[in-house]
């Protein structure tokens, strides 16, 4: 997948024999500025996330991928 506008770009993929691991978390995170905006923006695109954002200890959130692979964003 590509970034628009950005030069970072992600690729998912399963190594032979850890096929079981498809559809569960992603042992990774991404960072944000503002969680709330981009739970905002990301939901207006049909993005499934966990639950609402949380704020304590810090904010973040969990959200979903077509497969089911689970993703955390948290704000810097």
């Amino acid at each position: 997948m590509t970034i628009p506008g950005a030069q970072t770009g992600i690729l998912l993929f399963t190594p032979e024999g850890h096929e079981e691991r498809i559809g569960t978390f992603f042992n990774g995170s991404f960072g944000c500025d503002n969680v709330q905006y981009e739970y905002d923006g990301l939901s207006a695109r049909g993005v499934t996330f966990l639950g609402p954002p949380l704020t304590k200890p810090f904010s973040h959130v969990y959200f979903n991928d077509p497969d089911g692979n689970t993703f955390f964003l948290s704000s810097r």
